[in-house]
């Protein structure tokens, strides 16, 4: 299977495959095209058991302005429920800076529990001009979180344990640094996945709940078999157990090829971090 697999142009990637030059979005000079975008389009909001949570959702723009840029926020309800979230109705990049914040709160209310529910933020459409648009949508994941006593932080060995291919891994063995999140549950690393191919480097979120740790959001690695398709990676249905007071072995099970590509259908897999440091 591994011979199959080839690297096909993405929008995420910089470079395309004919090594046409991007348009480079930066610098203080106006007459820059603008890019505006949320910083992802999944975050998750961790309600601690009985009490409270919040995350931190950034609003960015390549490039900065005389004056402040107040920007409307709408909510998309979905699953999640609305007594449980709440947040501004507007988002300002302040003048003269590249990103503008939103604190979205998280209330217990005896209404969430371990189950993800689920609500959406966008930007109005009516807000923007001649920009370039990235995420301009959001999806929050809302749950049930307990304390975490060990850290969960610095040096990890990391290492794949399973894959659906045979012959090729979710990782080569590396170490990796595992760094707090946009909130206290979650924790961040990056790494190359599927080791021998062009791939390049993505951050993993890591979210922790009161019984176990899962993937947060989905990878789409820009690798696949069909054209048009690529092999995606999202959190597992059936999420590894952890160990809130030893941080010194973490196991995480993921859903590997969520978009059914190389004829293969979705596979749980997992690969493990090993505290050095």
């Amino acid at each position: 299977m591994k011979n199959f697999l080839k690297i096909f142009c993405l929008a995420a990637i910089v470079a395309s495959c004919d090594d046409v030059e991007p348009t480079v979005f930066h610098g203080e000079d106006p007459s820059n095209v603008t890019l505006l975008s949320f910083s992802d389009d999944v975050y998750s909001l961790p309600v601690e058991r009985d009490a409270n949570g919040s995350v931190t959702v950034y609003f960015n723009s390549s490039t900065v302005a005389t004056s402040d840029r107040t920007f409307n926020v709408e909510v998309v309800p979905g699953s999640a429920d609305s007594q449980t979230y709440s947040l501004p109705s507007t988002v300002t990049i302040p003048a003269g800076q590249y990103q503008g914040i939103i604190e979205i709160q998280g209330t217990d209310n005896n209404l969430v529990d371990e189950e993800v529910k689920t609500f959406t933020i966008k930007i109005s459409d009516s807000d923007f001009n001649n920009e370039s648009l990235g995420f301009t949508e959001a999806l929050v994941r809302v749950f049930e979180v307990c304390p975490l006593i060990a850290d969960f932080t610095g040096t990890y060995q990391l290492e794949s344990i399973s894959s659906m291919f045979s012959d090729l891994s979710l990782f080569d063995p590396t170490e990796v640094t595992l760094s707090v999140g946009s909130n206290a549950y979650e924790r961040v690393f990056s790494a190359k996945p599927y080791p021998g191919y062009n791939v390049p480097e993505f951050d993993f979120n890591l979210i922790f709940q009161c019984d176990y740790v899962n993937l947060s959001g989905s990878i789409d690695t820009g690798l696949g078999c069909n054209e048009g398709n690529s092999l995606k990676w999202a959190g597992s249905d059936n999420p590894a157990v952890y160990n809130t007071e030893d941080d010194s072995v973490i196991n995480v099970n993921i859903t590997e090829n969520t978009s059914n590509d190389c004829n293969q259908t979705p596979t749980e897999s997992s690969f493990r971090l090993t505290k050095t440091n």
